[in-house]
């Protein structure tokens, strides 16, 4: 557990205590008791299949046997008309919007119906084969007679990218001889036995079934024309408004394994819901027509939009099935039916006719791909107070599964949601590409390379989006599209945005840093593109006569809440790298592919010598302004005079709850482009600009978009090291599809997020920078981590880096060599071996956790002992709690029941003793003296359950309420030691056993923040972690700070009682912080500290290891806390620390 300051303004990330999925092997898996609160459209997107060419999104199965699929494609469109408010020929007519090319259902009727799902299926995803499945148990009958388990499989071929297979395998078939009046052993062979079940095949009173399984393939005719077919097995479609092709080639068997017998059922056709006009008139494909059937009421429903051309009303659908009949008798009851389903998709027409494969085979050549993937590539992060484990470990390599599987067909573009669904989540967001971009240049050159290829494909159209600006040449790439054309509302609606063509020079210039070995053609036209996209800059902006420099104005960057100011921060910054970078590769190229290659380049794109020159001396006039007064960059020239947002909460995203006119008012950003910025180009800031920086725009993130988690965590953890506060954002960002932390499930899964999680914990934890084509590492180690664990790709080596709690290890895992610099100053070459040097393959680093010199090197803090007030107010709300109870017992047994008393309180339960985890001893106690006995129960007891967990949920409730309306203060010379303390750089904790600790924090946001880590009663709970009068959850803090409790100063209360000296002793020194409310109830009475002194130093000096802080005489500096540990001090006495006064104002 840790504080992030939410402020009035961010987003709520909040990761649930539950996750949905957990991590079994290789296998994601729903858990149970997610599956009977969490939609069904959250594991549909989780576990959906893809090679990023298809998406195949199965539809969660929850009271019957049927398995309903939809498919997507990347780049098969609908178009829509565009909203324009100005009737413009500048703007395009249409946008792109993605489609749903057909439905895929695999049913099971049995009698007619479909059979009854006994529970909720259990799904899972392998990530070292791609297969999904789902396994429903006990599927029965309408008459509840027969029963059986059913399996659904699914893949997505990883190798051929037109290809999925699905099948499902139904077993354990058994039919309950009870239900039946008939006596079959009479009736064997009996003609009038088989007219009997013949009469009564359809009676629930009759033990034989018949049972059909169907495969149905359903096109909507509102959005497609279809073009040719009269069955499953070939379809040709058209859309309506888009004119694509989409030819689909299908193949279905059911088999039987019955005794000793395999055979397959021979299938009947049929098409259903079609009306009598729904093959497109005016194409003739060669495909003979189906004829129509009547629509069966037994379809499931299917809703399509209306298509804006085309076609007027809604026309309906058309669905080919083919049926596998099978009759189940007591006699003829099968081991196993397999219904397979394969299919193949092609964008542009039928695909090339050729046999099936296997789904054992399809399987098989998955594991084959996928076990190269994960030898050479991982990601890890271990947390210390992760429940369940490997938490952040599911949500790392899911992310990283994924976008490997996407980038099988990255050279036509990466969708926004990776075909994980439809609509406008299937167009390509080209401002997340930045993060894809660094993404794969450091795991996958190759599909780095991909992903630039498709965006040179679209240079065409991005060349005519730079015409229709009226710009002379050069490219101009949209922010949404599939075909090149901008596809983004906001757009048409303000300032230019030209960030995107900065962002690919960015991906280019590190793609040549990256990569050792390239190609001379993919170096020219990586070069057309970075020219092309470069050479806008220059005619966008304009000199500043008086001033002379080159001012890009009314240009707006990725942060649509900011678009419609002067001098945006992120432009300047990256059209000045963009242009210096696309000058200097010039200049390397040239010397590579010669003269003649560029002279022919230049000419092709009509650009000249002082055209370049010309890129060099803007580049160097671009000045990136800092407010002097403020010392920060500023997101554009007027961001500091906007007003704060004040008042209430505002809702999220902003954008779509108000008036873009009111978000320009306010100093709010959603991506924090100052922060970015510097994340991008790390070589023109320092150390300070990040400190700086952060602390101004961190507060101000709304954080609307999941990418500005990843900046802010990364950026966090670059400027502070290992006493970051990022890990939180990174747990959200990490689960932000797994556990549907923003309920935007039917959006699909958000890619640049996953992009961005990498590249947090690569770049932000484990310090990867790339300046001056050099790689950097300088990785840091949070408090809260154990092991942190990646892999890069640099020039042609695999590097992986561990980093653990005593050192740091590098290992070359795959190539001959690298080279990188370790801390900004030690550089590291490890290699395979070459001439007559020694192989060396790995370098491990010791790591420098903290100072040895000073007399301690961490502080843990009983959140208690922050106030001076909270105790009392404990007793107020237990006192409360107990009283509702009491009532009712009175009512009940008639017979006095006394109140709690303050002395009762402080006596049993402040000084309660508990022998393991917490029990609320102490309270148990205090009712038990009334003759009332309550079990302890569990922390999911709610708050009118009569156990200890239902009545410690009733005064939390009673507490927070409390706090509510005067949350109490935390004592002045107490906040003065924590500020001295996180200024001297000592890594502090906070500990509670009490389940209000973050809630009561929040009251208090400056001091939480000083903390870096924190354990309350849930975490002590489901840790098993012992309460008072043990120490362990000190010991526990102490290694979340990396800290040796040795030490570590503690500072406790109520000491004075039960502890043991050989727990003690673990620590430094612990102080026995004075507790007003238990002093006041108590008066002189006092436990006496038992002997508690260290063994005499060889100076004959006698430590204690526990003393007393009275309130009044407490210390607020780290001098005067090591005067105390230094200076000769009796055990349990007062202290009055010299020279350290505390503040008067309580509350200040």
């Amino acid at each position: 557990m840790g504080f992030w300051p939410r402020s009035l303004l961010a987003r709520d990330y909040e990761v649930p205590k539950r996750p949905i999925f957990h991590l079994e092997g290789w296998d994601v898996v729903q858990g149970t008791d997610a599956a009977t609160y969490v939609s069904g459209v959250v594991p549909d997107g989780v576990m959906y299949g893809t090679n990023g060419c298809l998406g195949v999104r199965h539809h969660c199965e929850s009271e019957t046997v049927g398995y309903r699929t939809s498919l997507y494609m990347n780049g098969v469109y609908h178009s829509a008309p565009l909203n324009a408010y100005v009737d413009s020929e500048a703007l395009p007519e249409e946008i792109q919007v993605g489609a749903t090319v057909c439905e895929v259902t695999l049913d099971c009727f049995i009698d007619g119906e479909s059979g009854t799902l006994g529970e909720a299926p259990s799904q899972r995803l392998n990530l070292r084969d791609a297969t999904y499945s789902s396994t429903s148990v006990d599927v029965v009958s309408g008459d509840g007679g027969l029963t059986f388990d059913s399996t659904y499989r699914q893949v997505v071929s990883l190798n051929e990218l037109d290809l999925w297979c699905a099948e499902t395998v139904c077993t354990n078939f058994s039919i309950d001889a009870l239900s039946s009046g008939t006596d079959f052993a009479s009736q064997n062979n009996s003609e009038s036995s088989a007219k009997h079940i013949e009469e009564d095949m359809y009676s629930t009173e009759s033990s034989t079934y018949s049972v059909v399984f169907i495969v149905s393939v359903t096109v909507s005719l509102d959005d497609w024309y279809l073009v040719g077919g009269d069955s499953t097995e070939k379809l040709l479609i058209e859309s309506t408004t888009s004119g694509i092709l989409v030819g689909t080639e299908t193949e279905a068997s059911c088999t039987v394994e019955c005794g000793d017998r395999t055979y397959k059922i021979v299938p009947e056709q049929q098409v259903r819901n079609a009306p009598e006009d729904f093959y497109t008139p005016h194409r003739d494909c060669g495909f003979s027509h189906a004829a129509y059937v009547s629509e069966s009421e037994s379809e499931h429903p299917h809703s399509s939009r209306a298509a804006w051309r085309g076609t007027s009303g809604s026309r309906g659908r058309v669905c080919f099935q083919k049926q596998f009949p099978y009759t189940i008798t007591p006699d003829n009851v099968p081991q196993k039916v397999t219904l397979s389903f394969h299919a193949r998709h092609h964008n542009g027409g039928l695909p090339l006719s050729r046999p099936f494969p296997s789904f054992a085979d399809v399987v098989a050549e998955q594991r084959l791909v996928l076990d190269n993937f994960w030898s050479t590539f991982w990601i890890d992060i271990q947390r210390q107070d992760e429940l369940p484990p490997n938490r952040m470990k599911l949500g790392l390599i899911f992310n990283s599964f994924r976008l490997f599987c996407v980038s099988r067909n990255l050279q036509n573009g990466l969708p926004q949601a990776g075909c994980s669904t439809t609509k406008s989540n299937l167009l390509y967001d080209l401002q997340q590409y930045v993060y894809h971009g660094i993404y794969y240049i450091l795991t996958s050159p190759s599909s780095a390379l991909a992903l630039l290829r498709s965006l040179y494909c679209m240079l065409s159209q991005a060349r005519m989006n730079a015409l229709r600006l009226s710009l002379e040449h050069g490219a101009v790439y949209p922010r949404r599209t599939i075909t090149g054309t901008e596809c983004w509302h906001c757009s048409t609606l303000n300032n230019a945005r030209f960030h995107v063509n900065a962002e690919v020079g960015y991906i280019i210039n590190m793609y040549f840093s990256a990569v050792e070995s390239i190609d001379t053609n993919d170096r020219l036209w990586l070069l057309e593109l970075m020219l092309e996209t470069a050479r806008v800059w220059s005619q966008v902006g304009e000199w500043v006569e008086n001033e002379g420099v080159f001012r890009l104005d009314n240009i707006a960057g990725p942060d649509e809440y900011n678009g419609n100011a002067a001098g945006n921060f992120y432009v300047h910054l990256s059209a000045k790298l963009h242009l210096r970078n696309a000058y200097n590769l010039y200049e390397e190229q040239q010397k590579i592919v010669g003269d003649e290659a560029i002279f022919c380049l230049l000419q092709g794109i009509n650009m000249d010598i002082s055209e370049l020159e010309n890129f060099r001396t803007i580049s160097n006039e671009i000045v990136v302004r800092r407010d002097n007064h403020l010392d920060v960059f500023l997101v554009h020239d007027h961001f500091d005079t906007l007003k704060e947002w004040k008042g209430e909460r505002p809702k999220h995203p902003l954008s779509m709850n108000y008036h873009p006119l009111a978000i320009y008012r306010h100093k709010v950003v959603n991506i924090p482009e100052v922060l970015l910025g510097m994340l991008l180009y790390p070589a023109e800031f320092e150390r300070k600009d990040l400190l700086q920086n952060l602390s101004y725009y961190a507060p101000l993130c709304t954080h609307d978009s999941a990418e500005s988690l990843a900046i802010v965590a990364c950026v966090e953890f670059r400027a502070n090291g290992r006493f970051t506060h990022g890990m939180p954002l990174l747990c959200s960002l990490a689960s932000l599809d797994l556990d549907n932390i923003i309920y935007a499930a039917d959006e699909g899964l958000d890619f640049g997020a996953m992009s961005a999680t990498w590249i947090a914990v690569v770049m932000g934890i484990g310090g990867v920078k790339i300046t001056s084509r050099s790689l950097h590492l300088d990785p840091s180690f949070p408090a809260g981590l154990s092991v942190l664990s990646f892999t890069l790709h640099w020039r042609g080596a695999t590097l992986r880096t561990r980093v653990e709690k005593d050192c740091i290890t590098y290992d070359l895992m795959a190539g001959d060599s690298i080279r990188f610099i370790h801390a900004n100053r030690h550089r590291i070459h490890l290699h395979s071996g070459c001439r007559q040097s020694v192989a060396r393959k790995q370098v491990a680093i010791p790591q420098p956790m903290s100072s040895m010199h000073g007399e301690f090197a961490g502080a843990i803090f009983l959140c208690e002992t922050l106030f001076d007030s909270v105790m009392e107010m404990n007793f107020i709300a237990w006192g409360k709690t107990l009283e509702s109870l009491y009532e009712n017992y009175r009512a009940l047994h008639l017979r006095h029941i006394p109140p709690l008393t303050a002395e009762e309180f402080v006596d049993k339960v402040i000084y309660q003793a508990e022998h393991r985890e917490i029990a609320f001893s102490g309270i148990h106690n205090v009712l038990l003296d009334r003759g009332i006995d309550l079990p302890l129960g569990s922390p999911d007891d709610a708050e009118i359950v009569e156990t200890r967990y239902g009545l410690a949920n009733a005064k939390v409730a009673e507490l927070e309420e409390m706090w509510s309306r005067e949350a109490p203060c935390v004592n002045p010379a107490m906040r003065a030691l924590l500020r001295d303390l996180e200024d001297n750089g000592i890594p502090l904790a906070l500990v509670s056993y009490s389940r209000t600790l973050k809630t009561l924090m929040q009251y208090h946001p400056e001091e939480a923040l000083r903390f870096l880590t924190a354990i309350d009663g849930d975490e002590a709970h489901e840790r098993h972690i012992k309460s008072r009068p043990h120490l362990d959850i000190f010991v526990r803090a102490a290694e979340k700070i990396h800290v040796e409790p040795s030490r570590c100063l503690i500072f406790s209360s109520h000491i004075d009682s039960n502890f043991k000296v050989s727990e003690l002793s673990y620590f430094r020194m612990v102080f026995d912080v004075e507790d007003p409310f238990a002093a006041r109830v108590r008066g002189s009475k006092t436990c006496e500290y038992p002997s508690m002194l260290r063994p005499a130093a060889a100076d004959g000096d006698v430590r204690p290891l526990v003393i007393n802080l009275k309130r009044d005489k407490f210390p607020t500096t780290v001098d005067g806390l090591e005067s105390i540990l230094c200076g000769p001090v009796a055990s349990g006495s007062d202290l009055a620390a010299a020279g350290d006064a505390p503040p008067s104002d309580p509350c200040s």
